[in-house]
């Protein structure tokens, strides 16, 4: 119960702190074993909120972050609020559920030739196959980057 106690402060620092700055909170909901939205593009400050989280977690995937962002793994079965303040591209996983894809992705802001950091995360998951379930989310962002002219 202490882990829910500290999470709970965090989580209203996050989003009054986006709020006061001027950012915005994006939800993301645990449905089953997909995160919806899989994919979702904010600015730099703003914060992600995971809600309905009773039996999963968020961590980013080694070697898949921008540089300068630190390292994320929640509680399981904590909802939880991150303020991005790094721009780049933030891949991440549900660890129990991670075998049935459980992931996903965040845009934050306006990072440099987006298309090349996809090539370059496909070939991590080739080198650390404990990825290789993100490369239906990247495939996904490629086509989503397609459509809003960005690759």
């Amino acid at each position: 119960m202490a882990g829910a106690a500290m999470l709970t402060p965090s989580f209203a620092l996050a989003s009054s702190k986006a709020a006061a700055e001027g950012g915005k909170s994006v939800e993301v909901m645990a449905q089953g074993v997909k995160f919806a939205p899989a994919i979702v593009f904010i600015d730099v400050g703003d914060t992600v909120e995971w809600s309905n989280m009773p039996s999963h977690n968020v961590e980013t995937l080694d070697g898949m972050v921008p540089e300068g962002q630190e390292k994320i793994k929640t509680e399981l079965g904590q909802n939880v609020a991150i303020q991005f303040d790094v721009e780049g591209i933030v891949c991440y996983k549900c660890t129990p559920h991670w075998g049935n894809r459980m992931g996903g992705i965040i845009v934050v802001g306006n990072p440099e030739d987006p298309a090349g950091v996809v090539d370059r995360y496909m070939e991590i998951t080739l080198e650390m196959t404990q990825h290789l379930p993100a490369r239906g989310l990247l495939k996904d962002l490629r086509a989503e980057l397609e459509e809003r002219g960005l690759a």
